[in-house]
């Protein structure tokens, strides 16, 4: 009886001790499935850090060469009144008339100043963002679209300085404009490293131009009509807090527009060009030899090929 009662303790035990282990392997099971789950999820980051890292080295690279541009002050004041002859000669220099409308609230000014601060790289940042997730290849082109932008942009900053509406009173041109974010009265703080400050880059306007950029963006890859109004909104926006807070004039923007839509087109043609280059590069596939026919169209076949021969 005694053996008995040790034999069915001990098979209880065992019984114990295989549950024990079924439960450790089904829980190691979990964790292995688990841990695949989130590798599979984060698959995408080392592909967006690298994306990211090309954009931000980029751009670093572009302000650094931007700020190291020639200070023309003269020039720089002479082609900015130019820019607002011709503008009264067309009836479009209504950017002081927009500007002392803005002034009249003391936060009307502040959103303006807070637009154009702080709004600018976070939207592109965020549309750049949800390009990359949505559509990788579109991000590419946009963002090769943007390095192009600013190839132009470099050649205007080192051949056509131009001052900014706010700088021409301090020259002594007195156009009417105020100096919103930088004149003080403002809780807006836009300083920049001395490294990549350049005060006399008036065009192209990249302010607009950009956002005009982030825009298109986001209307010709989604036909969401709530994401094409905030497109639209965007581009308004910026345009609006531009002019309020005297940093550039109409045509300044026209010009950013213009560039981008130069550099759309370049990249384009860099695209199509590229794809022609890859398809030369591949090599030609091999097609599996043909098996001629046998029995009833053996000879038929083999007549037709004689002809031809012939």
């Amino acid at each position: 009886m005694a053996s008995f009662t040790t034999t069915a303790v001990q098979a209880r035990r065992n019984q114990r001790f295989e549950r024990a282990i079924a439960l450790s392997r089904s829980a190691a099971a979990d964790a292995g499935r688990a841990a695949a789950a989130i590798g599979r999820s984060l698959a995408w980051a080392p592909a967006f850090a690298r994306d990211a890292a090309i954009v931000l080295a980029v751009i670093g690279v572009y302000f650094l060469l931007r700020g190291m541009a020639p200070t023309r002050i003269e020039d720089s004041v002479a082609l900015t009144n130019d820019l607002v002859a011709f503008e009264k000669a067309t009836h479009t220099f209504w950017e002081p008339q927009v500007q002392d409308w803005s002034l009249q609230n003391h936060w009307i000014q502040e959103l303006a100043n807070f637009t154009y601060a702080y709004l600018h790289f976070p939207v592109l940042a965020a549309v750049g963002a949800w390009l990359w997730f949505r559509d990788r290849s579109r991000f590419v082109f946009l963002r090769n679209v943007m390095f192009t932008s600013m190839v132009i942009g470099l050649f205007f900053y080192y051949a056509f300085p131009a001052a900014p509406p706010r700088l021409m009173e301090l020259h002594g041109q007195d156009m009417g404009f105020t100096d919103t974010v930088f004149g003080g009265d403002t809780s807006v703080s836009y300083a920049q490293p001395s490294l990549i400050l350049n005060e006399y880059a008036a065009i192209p306007s990249f302010h607009f131009g950009w956002i005009a950029l982030a825009s298109a963006a986001i209307w010709t890859t989604t036909r969401n009509p709530f994401a094409r109004t905030l497109a639209l909104g965007l581009t308004a926006l910026m345009t609006w807090a531009i002019v309020a807070s005297a940093n550039h004039l109409f045509i300044d923007m026209a010009l950013g527009g213009l560039v981008i839509v130069a550099s759309w087109w370049i990249a384009g043609r860099l695209d199509v060009v590229k794809r022609i280059a890859l398809q030369r590069t591949r090599p030609a596939r091999r097609h599996a030899p043909v098996e001629l026919p046998t029995g009833q169209w053996a000879a038929p076949t083999a007549a037709f090929s004689q002809r031809c021969a012939a």
